[in-house]
């Protein structure tokens, strides 16, 4: 068991740190003002896991977690922990900055996306993006998340409802 966690710790955090990279390269987070601070994403991807554990046991669940379950749980440790920091602290203008919020939302996508093989199906991710209306539900889901209260379970069922109805 304590094998798997680690395991399951170092995907999390592999997966997270890929993802802040791919949205520093298309733009979504300016890494010249942006970074990835390890000890706080350590600190999230280890409560991540806590929350892991709590729903496997309230639910019974005694294999993997469903992806929407996982981008949910994931979604809420960043945001709880908010791993994005700003390269320079005494930046005033980045205080409004949605990073984390990038991080949370399309960190829960890519997981949602992810094959059986662990790769990301980068066709459906694609065709989400161009949807007409994906920007009104990324602006409206960045919202939610910096501010209205929530929980890592109603963040599972945004994903899920997103998953549902992609299919």
């Amino acid at each position: 068991m304590h094998t798997n966690s680690a395991k399951i710790e170092e995907k999390r955090t592999e997966s997270m740190v890929a993802v802040f990279l791919l949205l520093v390269k298309m733009g979504y987070i300016d890494g010249s003002k942006f970074t990835l601070n390890r000890s706080i994403l350590k600190t999230a991807v280890k409560h991540y896991l806590q929350d892991l554990q709590a729903l496997k046991t309230r639910y019974g669940i005694t294999d993997k977690a469903q992806p929407q379950k996982v981008a949910g749980l994931t979604a809420a440790a960043i945001e709880k922990f908010k791993p994005v920091l700003p390269r320079n602290g005494s930046d005033e203008t980045l205080q409004e900055s949605e990073a984390n919020e990038m991080l949370s939302v399309f960190h829960g996508l890519c997981i949602c996306a992810e094959q059986h093989d662990g790769k990301i199906d980068m066709r459906v991710l694609k065709e989400l993006y161009e949807n007409p209306e994906f920007p009104e539900w990324l602006s409206n889901f960045r919202y939610l998340l910096k501010f209205r209260n929530y929980t890592a379970e109603n963040l599972a069922m945004v994903f899920d409802t997103l998953v549902r109805f992609a299919r």
